[in-house]
């Protein structure tokens, strides 16, 4: 059986009883730039390949946007007929960009946030997709990108989720909502049709930010739209979830989405890989269960193996389970851990 086969058979439910290890690498990647391809990474640590792809960029016709960068700080100007709204990025200590401003700032500027978001579209890029394809082979998948809900979006990158929550019920907002939605949706229809067995909402789902009242009203609906447009191309959607997780569980299960990524117990969330299936049941794949501390210096080797081996034992027997650091490999992983997960699962499994 190939590394493809393995990995797809956790999403169709024909995967073996035998645990099956895939570190996602993309943050790792990002951050350290290695010299390497991240498929010849995988390679080397004799892991399965997971390479997302964005096949789509955002085109604002009618509105500049303007992207400047000096040092440690990165500032977007959104260039309307009204007025410019300013977003400001600082790269924080573990190499990641952390938004400190957020170009809406008050109700005033509702009106120019929503000619932005009129203006937008996604134009697909699929050209890379065969060239990805082929560096992967049967060694691992080729993931189809979306982008973050427009609920999520929102907050994250035009609100913030202190002031924007006071803003959701403005009517503009949820026009731009909206908006957002039919954008995406279409999208996704255009996506469906591209090569490729597996899709990826990279949503960063985080029950301390929401509720599950506001994910029944803001994101349930979207999940079931996307997850029905993909089932009908026969490609299932992953969602990325990080933080606690647990009382989102459910709810999303019941959108219709076929894996969720990043479960985990504490201290990275709040459920661990047998938690999460007790309250998803046994349709759902579920990928994750070792935290990301267990990779970083802070913790102990014992403390690691003892990590890896909890993994191993709850995902036992479990043909929709995949094992992973959750949510993703940090970019401060000891690499040499990392390269030690595949024979410490094997060691694990046949004890």
């Amino acid at each position: 059986m190939t590394w493809k086969e393995a990995l797809l058979g956790r999403f169709s439910g024909t995967g073996t009883d035998q645990p099956l290890f895939v570190p996602d690498l993309t943050l790792w990647y990002e951050r350290r730039q290695p010299q390497e391809a991240l498929p010849e990474i995988a390679h080397s640590l004799d892991v399965p390949i997971w390479l997302p792809a964005q096949l789509w960029k955002i085109e604002t016709p009618g509105v500049e946007v303007l992207t400047t960068q000096e040092g440690d700080e990165q500032i977007v100007r959104y260039r309307t007929s009204t007025e410019t709204l300013v977003a400001r990025w600082k790269r924080g200590p573990d190499g990641d960009w952390w938004q400190i401003e957020y170009p809406i700032k008050s109700e005033a500027q509702l009106d120019a946030a929503v000619e932005i978001v009129e203006s937008r579209r996604y134009a697909l890029a699929p050209s890379p997709l065969s060239d990805l394809r082929t560096q992967v082979g049967d060694s691992g998948i080729v993931v189809l990108e979306l982008p973050k809900r427009p609920y999520s979006e929102l907050l994250h990158s035009f609100l913030g989720w202190n002031d924007g929550l006071l803003l959701l019920g403005e009517p503009a907002v949820q026009k731009m909502l909206t908006l957002m939605e039919s954008k995406l949706q279409h999208l996704v229809e255009l996506l469906a049709d591209l090569p490729g067995e597996v899709v990826l909402s990279p949503d960063n789902l985080d029950a301390q930010f929401i509720s599950p009242g506001a994910f029944e009203h803001h994101l349930a609906g979207s999940y079931r739209r996307t997850s029905e447009l993909l089932h009908d191309h026969n490609k299932p959607l992953v969602v990325h979830v990080g933080g606690p997780i647990k009382r989102l569980l459910d709810p999303l299960s019941a959108t219709g989405v076929d894996a969720i990524q990043g479960v985990c117990g504490p201290p990275q969330s709040d459920a661990s890989l047998s938690e999460a299936r007790r309250i998803v049941g046994p349709e759902i794949t579920l990928w994750g269960g070792i935290p990301q501390d267990a990779l970083l210096d802070t913790t102990s080797p014992a403390q690691f193996k003892a990590a890896v081996a909890q993994a191993v034992d709850e995902s036992a027997g479990d043909g929709r389970m995949i094992l992973g650091v959750a949510d993703r490999v940090p970019v401060d992983a000891d690499v040499e851990r990392l390269r030690t997960i595949p024979e410490l699962v094997e060691q694990q499994s046949a004890a």
